[in-house]
């Protein structure tokens, strides 16, 4: 499949954007998860060549090239290189590359820092983790909800981040992969999720006690919606998680009704923010 085809099967322009790229394969996936429940499972669409169709123009958009065609040519490519060209000019080419990759990540680093700098201070970051959600739908209601909770507040991030709760196919595993790989280098404050991902996050040892923050954290929540867990470091039971009580922020969001949780990075640089938004989400 060439890259103007896996645009084709895909479903998007060939000027679309990564965001646009993303969103198109999201809603196929849906489509595939909405098939599965049908008693008819034939389906008009192939998911497998849509999958490799994303594979294809994310591998293009990153590296400029199709890996199926890549891995075809290779051999060709490789004995014709050096048929033609010296050693020296191996090194040469790869220490052109290197200082490419440098200045490109130095010009990327600036522009945001450019950008962040020009936005108003961030008063609270938040991970939206599970599968309670419609992945191809704005983060923006979120975030305008929250800051009309707290009109002090200046700005609201928020990151969408899909995980599968259960595995039916291999579009489920790398869905489930590709959170897991966002998860490891994300640094919200809050993390809002369902009850299995909850545990799931829980035994990664990624959440702070909250009485360690709210001494009277019990005295200011009904105890029912209130969460204790231990870690394999510390058997004792802390409060990880608060279920919220008020889902009002979700308005203008599809979600589901699972229960959802509230829970606060180890790492949260708003910490006492954080805290004020799951006090007021529990009640």
């Amino acid at each position: 499949m060439d890259i103007k085809e896996a645009y084709k099967v895909l479903g998007v322009s060939e000027n679309a954007t990564d965001n646009e790229i993303e969103k198109q394969y999201m809603i196929w996936v849906r489509r595939n998860h909405a098939y599965q429940n049908q008693p008819d499972p034939e389906k008009p669409f192939d998911i497998e060549a849509i999958t490799t169709a994303y594979n294809i123009i994310k591998h293009h958009n990153e590296y400029g090239s199709n890996p199926s065609q890549e891995m075809k040519s290779f051999q060709g490519k490789f004995q014709h290189f050096f048929h033609y060209y010296k050693l020296h000019m191996v090194g040469f080419l790869v220490l052109v590359a290197i200082l490419g990759s440098i200045i490109q990540s130095g010009i990327n680093n600036y522009q945001e820092k450019k950008e962040l700098a020009s936005l108003p201070p961030e008063s609270l970051s938040i991970m939206i983790y599970g599968d309670y959600f419609d992945p191809n739908n704005p983060s923006n209601s979120l975030s305008d909800n929250i800051l009309a909770k707290f009109p002090t507040w200046e700005r609201v991030t928020v990151n969408m981040n899909y995980a599968p709760t259960e595995v039916n196919d291999s579009i489920d595993a790398t869905l489930q992969q590709k959170s897991a790989v966002t998860l490891v280098s994300d640094k919200s404050d809050i993390y809002l999720m369902d009850a299995k991902n909850f545990e799931r996050l829980m035994n990664n040892e990624i959440f702070q006690p909250l009485e360690q923050i709210e001494p009277t954290l019990k005295d200011n929540i009904e105890s029912e919606n209130i969460i204790y867990a231990a870690t394999t470091e510390d058997k004792s039971e802390h409060i990880y998680g608060i279920v919220l009580k008020d889902t009002s922020i979700f308005n203008g969001m599809p979600v589901n009704d699972a229960k959802k949780i509230a829970a606060k990075n180890l790492d949260a640089k708003n910490k006492t923010n954080a805290m004020k938004l799951i006090l007021e989400l529990a009640n």
